[in-house]
């Protein structure tokens, strides 16, 4: 009796496709596996407002629900991040009102007191913008895996439509200073 195996026949299973940046929250084959703390929520949800700079098909939505303010998410990505060259993040955001904060920090998976943090700010409603968080303070001597996003730190959210906020294509470009 003979045992035959085909090279590459996986029986079907596809390993998923690591996260990493860009991330636009379209492709099927990505675990976007958020994880939430302190009452913020993060999944992704078909586009609410597919017009403007943003008519791709999925975003992601925090809702920040009333437990701390510092509550929100985090994007494990499977490889640390390549800040040798670009070093300016951004990110499309749908905030419910002008003024809203959101706080992008990057985090070293294996001790958390390794991080660098930027803040932007919204300026329209109801409509996509594209924030940036300049990152070229960054030393590129540490390893970050985790993105963290938190809006209005300081502020404890109430999980209404006031603290609902859509956001999409987190990537990292050439600029700032």
């Amino acid at each position: 009796e003979e045992l035959v195996y085909i090279v590459g026949d996986n029986c079907g299973f596809t390993p998923p496709e690591p996260l990493a940046l860009p991330i636009d929250f379209e492709s099927a084959a990505v675990d976007y596996a958020f994880e939430n703390f302190a009452g913020g929520v993060s999944t992704a949800i078909p586009n609410p407002d597919a017009s403007g700079i943003n008519t791709s098909a999925t975003v992601a939505q925090m809702v920040k629900n009333a437990d701390q303010v510092f509550g929100g998410s985090i994007l494990i990505l499977d490889d640390p991040i390549d800040f040798s060259t670009n070093k300016l993040f951004q990110m499309k955001v749908r905030s419910p009102r002008v003024g809203a904060r959101v706080l992008l920090k990057v985090e070293n998976a294996g001790n958390p007191g390794v991080f660098f943090e930027k803040e932007d700010t919204s300026t329209v409603a109801n409509e996509w913008e594209t924030l940036s968080f300049d990152y070229n303070g960054i030393s590129d001597i540490n390893e970050y895996t985790r993105i963290i996003l938190i809006w209005d730190l300081g502020v404890v959210g109430d999980g209404t439509s006031n603290f609902t906020f859509e956001y999409d294509d987190i990537e990292l470009v050439m600029g700032g200073m």
